[in-house]
């Protein structure tokens, strides 16, 4: 038996059984085998709420309150969002794509086996969270930031990141080989993030100043 990369991030395909219409994102705070298409969820408080196997479909959610909300073996496909603030939400099995998002404020977020496909951030706030087993595949990503977060098993891929910040962070395996970045803050902080060859000559510089080497 082929020994298993402890590098990659373990991922498992999101299958959803047939699922009902739901007619609006309201405050009845669980949500449970629904089909949640087009609907207009801006400024919804949603807080604490649960969705499992659902599919958010088109959904706006601008200006959204997801604090504490979980969601599990679900798929969002082209939600969108000026704003989308989501403290401490909870995400396992899900697979997120082709979704449009200004802010997402999801600092102290847990995610589990999740996938970020298409998707275009311009800020990702990801501090104090948990990452494990995470892979973003051709996404757009502004400001991605992981200061103080726990990163296990998490690769990007083929992704233009303008900025990365590390500051804090506890990192055993982020897969950065696939990544366009622009700056990294706080390289210190890389240390068990993996690059690739051809990327060490722009980040020689970052790397060095971390380790008070001084390049003349």
């Amino acid at each position: 038996m082929a020994k298993r990369d402890a590098t990659t991030p373990r991922l498992t395909a999101v299958v959803l059984p047939e699922l009902e219409e739901g007619a609006a994102l309201d405050d009845r705070g669980r949500f449970d085998g629904l089909r949640l298409a087009g609907l207009d969820g801006a400024g919804a408080q949603l807080s604490g709420a649960v969705f499992d196997e659902c599919l958010l479909e088109g959904v706006v959610l601008d200006d959204a309150r997801l604090d504490g909300v979980r969601i599990v073996d679900s798929v969002l496909d082209g939600v969108t969002a000026t704003s989308l603030r989501a403290a401490r939400v909870v995400l396992r099995d899900v697979r997120v794509e082709g979704c449009r998002i200004g802010a997402a404020e999801w600092f102290e977020a847990t995610l589990s086996r999740v996938e970020f496909i298409g998707c275009r951030i311009d800020y990702l706030g990801l501090s104090d969270a948990e990452l494990e087993d995470v892979r973003f595949t051709d996404c757009t990503i502004g400001d991605l930031d992981l200061r103080g977060a726990t990163v296990r098993r998490t690769a990007v891929e083929s992704c233009r990141v303008r900025e990365l910040a590390v500051n804090g962070a506890r990192i055993e395996h982020l897969d950065l080989r696939g990544a366009e970045l622009d700056r990294i803050d706080h390289a210190a902080a890389l240390s068990g993030a993996i690059l690739s060859e051809a990327q060490l000559p722009r980040f020689a510089p970052l790397l060095a100043e971390a380790l008070g080497i001084t390049i003349r």
